[in-house]
């Protein structure tokens, strides 16, 4: 058999929706309907769920790359490997292990083999057993089951069987837009795209709300925020931006509170808005993505105060991650680079030179009586931008 006459499928494990049950079914459904959207513009014959396995049938292997680069950004998927189709008999799949590793160079290797079909004679063992010697013969390779060089996967089903090595590991989780929505909080920083990711991998249906201080400042952070969220969309594949200006309300709360307390009401002031846009959206839950510590306005008791506002939770997936495990995420789902893009942040631009670092909430609260906001939330809100982010497919 040469590989000039195979046909080739992409077989896909997922991760956590195998141990769903009465609702185990919607999960697949959704995961493959977002495999679907992924790689819509690259030729397959068709998507089918077998034995608790995805299989994308009949691509060209030419096209394996692309694949890859898609497949790797669907949420809920564990891993994908290019496949050989095969008849279900030994022969045959002895024949398409001989094509598969005739021009490959290892020291090492394990065979691991699947038989779903009970009708094949051999079992799982001893297909393992027999093709690992016939391996070792041709090519004096050693077997090694952990660690190999060279992984040889074979899956046994009753109407045929796949052969594959070439495997890649997706970022497991939840199918995308599987859960109930929530609204993050993003700026063109690096920390919260990464929590925003973090959600998005546990199924969180996220839209995102990005504030600014134009014109004071620029419009840079915003243009950012737009090519960060289009990195996202890989990933969630299509949400919603909404895009508010906070600077009335930073030029009252400088007016009338110690500078000190700045940061404290800029971000209070955040999150009474997202409050206030998510009930008018349905979005259960806002995204942050504070750090505990790892700025002045993180630490418990400013976290506290700042919290205090909001009627909805609010998780922060970051919490117990220091800065260089966020970058490194940051690097790894490809929002690194625009995030180190020169911006001038809503509230680094006014931030006052010695802020609170352990607010007192009742101290916060009496600061908070003496100034009255609601009309220009109800501004902010009205002059809202909104933009639609779909994946494109680049």
């Amino acid at each position: 058999m040469s590989f000039n006459s195979s046909k080739f499928s992409i077989l896909i494990h997922y991760s956590e929706i195998g141990l769903k049950k009465n609702n185990r079914r919607y999960f697949e459904r959704l995961f493959i309907k977002n495999i679907s959207n992924h790689i819509f513009d690259l030729k397959h014959n068709r998507i089918r769920l077998l034995s608790a396995r995805v299989f994308i049938e009949n691509i060209n292997p030419d096209d394996w790359s692309l694949f890859k680069k898609r497949l790797k950004n669907v949420m809920g998927l564990s891993s994908a490997i290019l496949m050989i189709e095969a008849h279900s008999q030994y022969s045959d799949i002895k024949s398409c292990v001989d094509s598969l590793i005739k021009d490959k160079k290892f020291n090492s290797f394990r065979v691991t083999t699947r038989r779903h079909a009970k009708g094949f004679k051999r079992t799982s063992i001893q297909t393992n057993i027999d093709l690992g010697t016939h391996i070792q013969n041709k090519t004096k390779s050693k077997v090694k089951l952990s660690g190999a060089d060279l992984n040889i996967i074979i899956e046994i089903l009753k109407d045929k069987s796949y052969v594959g090595c070439d495997k890649i590991i997706g970022f497991s989780g939840l199918p995308a837009r599987s859960q109930e929505k929530a609204l993050s909080l993003i700026s063109s920083g690096i920390d919260s795209p990464v929590a925003s990711f973090e959600m998005i991998k546990r199924g969180v249906n996220l839209s995102y709300v990005h504030f600014h201080s134009y014109p004071a400042t620029s419009k840079q952070s915003v243009n950012n925020v737009k090519e960060l969220i289009k990195i996202l969309a890989n990933y969630q594949l299509e949400t919603k931006l909404y895009c508010i200006s906070l600077l009335e309300i930073q030029e009252k709360i400088m007016k009338i509170v110690p500078d000190k307390f700045w940061v404290i009401f800029f971000r209070r002031a955040m999150i009474k808005i997202s409050n206030i846009l998510a009930f008018k959206s349905k979005h259960l839950a806002l995204i942050t993505g504070d750090s505990i510590g790892q700025v002045a306005s993180q630490t418990i008791s400013n976290i506290r105060a700042i919290s205090d506002v909001s009627q909805l939770p609010i998780i922060r997936p970051l919490s117990g991650l220091n800065k260089d495990e966020i970058i490194n995420k940051a690097k790894i789902i490809g929002t690194y680079e625009s995030s180190i893009k020169p911006y001038q942040d809503c509230c680094s631009y006014f931030v006052p030179i010695h802020p609170v670092t352990k607010a007192k909430l009742g101290e916060v609260l009496n600061l908070d009586a003496k100034i009255n906001l609601d009309q220009e939330y109800d501004k902010a809100i009205n002059k809202v931008e909104e933009f639609f982010i779909k994946f494109s497919g680049e």
